[in-house]
């Protein structure tokens, strides 16, 4: 995985070597409020828009009667490291601290850009509710998580003391970035949820 961060913008290319079919582009536009899905092996792409998808979200909670405004157990473990040249601070996160994250500060968010003002970034116009945002103001473990960046640079999950996934940055370079790797190739033809393509550029 490839990330390019500019301003509030993400590019994430996912390239599979044997399977072309599976390389995809994701484009975050924090700004806009959605993520937009290349799929170059098709020429198409589909749009999502994350403020209908956090309602949803939300919805499906309230319905299963959990609280929107749950955040994850986070635990400062006080254990740096340096990765692809960038010391990172290592994190539990979850009921059962099984999700290792080495988060750096100073690179942005996450598939939020290279924004680093404000804990939060422009998502909270979004994504989470006043009273959410409150709830997150009141963790302080999270306040200090997300204060001048989180970018996680390693990452691994465990279940039952056993590693399922792990991840890690293997290099981070600054350059200039074109503003058209963010956006739509004019030749890409909109896909709609069934499949079938919508006819729109």
């Amino acid at each position: 995985m490839t990330y390019f961060l500019k301003g509030n913008r993400t590019r994430i290319e996912t390239n599979l070597p044997d399977s072309p079919e599976g390389s995809a582009v994701m484009l975050w536009d924090t700004e806009g409020g959605k993520i937009t899905t290349l799929m170059p092996s098709r020429k198409m792409y589909i749009t999502m828009e994350l403020k209908q998808a956090a309602e949803d979200v939300k919805g499906a909670k309230k319905s299963h009667g959990e609280d929107e405004t749950e955040f994850p157990k986070l635990t400062s473990t006080g254990k740096q490291e340096t990765i692809a040249g960038h010391v990172c601070e290592h994190w539990l996160m979850g009921d059962n601290q099984e999700v290792d994250i080495c988060a750096a500060k100073g690179l942005g968010y996450f598939g939020m850009g290279g924004q680093s003002a404000g804990g939060l970034g422009s998502w909270k116009n979004f994504v989470f509710s006043p009273k959410m945002l409150a709830q997150a103001a009141a963790h302080p473990e999270w306040v200090k998580f997300l204060e001048g960046g989180a970018f996680p640079l390693k990452l691994s999950a465990k279940s039952g003391g056993r590693v399922m996934m792990s991840m890690e940055a293997t290099k981070i370079e600054k350059k200039a970035l074109d503003d058209s790797i963010f956006s739509v190739p004019p030749d890409y033809k909109e896909m709609s949820v069934s499949g079938f393509p919508t006819g729109k550029r």
